[in-house]
């Protein structure tokens, strides 16, 4: 189970998910160049917000920001190497409650993306211990710092490494470590980038592990992201039937708008 702490999180009301903190002893060009080799994950401009391709298209982020962009006047165009790509759909789960687990979304896209391999989602049960690679846009600093202003922002592209160090039935919990605890790039989230993935390496291959929806201010101190907090992420595997459903239904009424009705013998 997740510390007490956590769960009065997530039974009250969670703070959203955020972009990349870096550690104050570590440059800010190593997390920039780490986050250059996961082309898959994009900001959606709802108006911050992360989505990470998972199929040519299919972008799977956070309930949350799913319904942000459905209160849009019109959707944003998303952008893979350099080329935009129109939603087509937006499908949020039906579990999903304002500040609870469940924070899970698919956006459709017209057209299948080109010049950018989907990384798929990971489906085993032994995330625990794993270590994760993190991708946000929005606000960056140094962890234990306050936020700062939003207009401050610059919206870089940022990486960094954390551990997966609780697993409940649907969520990942990645502890903020201090000093020789902590991986050597390792990062916490800031304003701006909740639906962010969690990627992880198996056996040489690539796999979206979560999304993030929500930190807990564990010390209660009022910075989020500090030594101690816990980043949450929704656990992907646990909604892969989910995912699998959507893709696959939304395939059936495509085909099945383009053939037209069929008479039956």
């Amino acid at each position: 189970m997740l510390p007490r702490s956590i769960a009065l999180a997530l039974a009250l009301a969670t703070l959203p998910a955020y972009a990349i903190l870096i550690r104050p002893d570590r440059s800010d060009e190593e997390y920039r160049e780490l986050a250059t080799r996961y082309d898959t994950s994009i900001i959606l401009e709802a108006p911050d917000g992360e989505g990470v391709l998972i199929a040519p298209r299919w972008v799977l982020t956070a309930a949350h920001m799913a319904k942000a962009l459905q209160e849009m006047k019109e959707f944003p165009k998303l952008t893979f190497a350099g080329k935009a790509y129109e939603i087509k759909a937006v499908f949020i789960h039906p579990d999903w409650k304002k500040g609870g687990p469940g924070d899970i979304a698919l956006l459709q896209l017209k057209i299948p993306v080109e010049g950018v391999e989907p990384t798929p989602i990971y489906r085993e049960k032994d995330e625990g211990g794993k270590a994760v690679v993190i991708v946000g846009h929005g606000y960056t600093g140094k962890i234990g710092e306050k936020p700062l202003p939003k207009e401050k922002w610059d919206r870089k592209k940022r990486a960094a490494i954390n551990t997966i160090t609780k697993v409940t039935p649907r969520i990942l919990g990645l502890e903020i470590k201090a000093g020789d605890d902590a991986s050597d790039l390792q990062g916490a989230a800031g304003p701006g980038d909740s639906g962010g993935p969690a990627y992880a390496e198996v056996n040489g291959d690539l796999f979206v592990i979560g999304i993030g929806y929500a930190t807990d201010d564990t010390n209660a101190d009022g910075i989020i992201g500090n030594v101690g907090d816990w980043e949450l992420y929704v656990r992907v595997s646990a909604y892969a039937g989910w995912i699998d459903q959507v893709t696959a239904k939304a395939a059936i009424d495509e085909a099945a708008s383009i053939l037209g009705p069929t008479d039956k013998p």
